[in-house]
């Protein structure tokens, strides 16, 4: 939420200036308007430069944090406590100086009378869209304790399949960097020395094979060009940072889901991701159009998302479910059926955690086909890189006679 500083008159023509706080200018006009003033001038309040703010917001709060927060929180307001107190108590006991910061932020909102999720709404990389639907449902239902028990056992998923995934990129990663480190030491420090060893006994490079002429070549231009090294690890964190950004999920997400084996992986952490999204907050009583729109944000491809917007405006005008679903092509078969089954027998919350289950099931399954192609495939592209480079520089011993003159 941001401050406000507005110009305004009344019925009367009196002058009114005062601050409020909402999410954008217009949002602060239409609220204006609707309260009969007319408006002269709307300027945002720019809060002065404080570093921990700035600290604050580069890092947000793990789900480890989350879930350990609404088990102790659920705890606390079934003893009996207030929120402020629960809160409170909370924040004694944390040892994250960032979210113990929010946590006094959010119980001092608390205490000057605003709502659970509005203070936790003002704190977007603590608590998510989805956290403060849930909390508002709960707010709502009077039964905010048992939300925030789904809500642990939500994150603890998460935090499950987050594990699954990293798991299976770890390994390639770590055996990708050893291979790059050896072939490099290889180039920079191997090679010249029996560069300069064939160049001392054959007086130059023409009568080596022609591998090996192209691998001390190769190992020239590393040794004397080094610095160009220092672009890989700049690369990669400018290519990190335009995957994570809007246009790198619409550009690349589409690629993603194409590649073999990774991509069938991304569809189903996808789908296992806005399913049980979907049915957590179903469940907890959120209506079905926000559920979808706070759904769309936990799938973590952009073509996954897309599907799920248009499925959430062809319900905006009457259809089922299942349909559109069907329609987009994104979901399997197995989910528009079963989510079909759900509409007509009445338990589609049921039925999402089902499917949620189901797909982490053939996650586990998809990780451990991945494991059994990457371990062949690392030592085969390890083996060449490697065995490349011996070849090249053994390869003259063999033609000794000829090289030696």
């Amino acid at each position: 939420m941001r401050t406000f500083v507005y110009t305004a008159k009344d019925s009367a023509g009196k002058v009114i200036q005062s601050t409020v706080e909402a999410d954008n200018p217009k949002a602060v006009m239409e609220a204006l308007r609707n309260e009969g003033f007319y408006v002269v001038r709307i300027v945002e309040r720019r809060r002065p430069f404080n570093p921990l703010v700035l600290i604050e917001r580069m890092f947000k709060i793990g789900l480890k944090e989350l879930t350990i927060f609404s088990r102790q929180f659920a705890l606390l307001l079934n003893a009996g406590l207030t929120l402020a107190e629960a809160i409170d108590t909370i924040e004694e006991q944390t040892q994250n100086t960032s979210f113990r910061n929010v946590m006094h932020k959010v119980k001092l909102d608390i205490q000057g009378g605003e709502t659970l999720h509005m203070a936790m709404k003002k704190h977007p990389r603590a608590f998510s869209t989805f956290f403060v639907a849930m909390v508002q449902a709960g707010e709502i239902g009077g039964a905010l304790d048992n939300i925030l028990e789904r809500v642990a056992q939500f994150y603890e998923n998460e935090l499950e399949l987050k594990h699954k995934v990293k798991s299976a990129m770890v390994y390639p990663t770590i055996v990708m960097i050893f291979a790059t480190a050896i072939s490099l030491f290889m180039l920079m420090y191997i090679v010249p020395q029996f560069g300069a060893f064939y160049e001392e006994f054959s007086g130059g490079e023409a009568q080596l094979p022609q591998l090996t002429r192209s691998m001390i070549r190769l190992s020239d231009w590393l040794v004397e060009s080094w610095y160009w090294l220092l672009a890989i690890p700049v690369f990669i964190v400018l290519f990190i940072k335009f995957r994570n950004s809007k246009w790198g999920h619409i550009i690349l997400d589409p690629i993603v889901l194409r590649i073999p084996i990774f991509g069938a992986l991304a569809r189903k952490v996808s789908i296992t991701r806005f399913t049980r999204t979907f049915g957590t907050l179903t469940q907890s009583g959120v209506p079905i159009l926000e559920a979808l729109e706070v759904s769309k944000n936990t799938a973590s491809n952009n073509v996954v998302q897309r599907a799920i917007l248009y499925v959430r405006e062809r319900i905006r005008e009457g259809e089922s479910i299942h349909a559109p679903m069907k329609r987009t092509g994104v979901f399997p078969p197995i989910v528009t059926n079963l989510i079909s089954v759900g509409e007509e027998a009445g338990n589609l919350e049921e039925i999402l955690f089902k499917i949620s289950d189901y797909f982490d099931t053939e996650i586990d399954a998809t990780i451990r086909g991945l494991a059994s192609v990457i371990e062949p495939m690392m030592i085969v592209i390890i083996g060449g890189l490697v065995g490349t480079i011996v070849i090249s520089l053994y390869l003259p011993i063999f033609n000794l006679v000829n090289v030696i003159k």
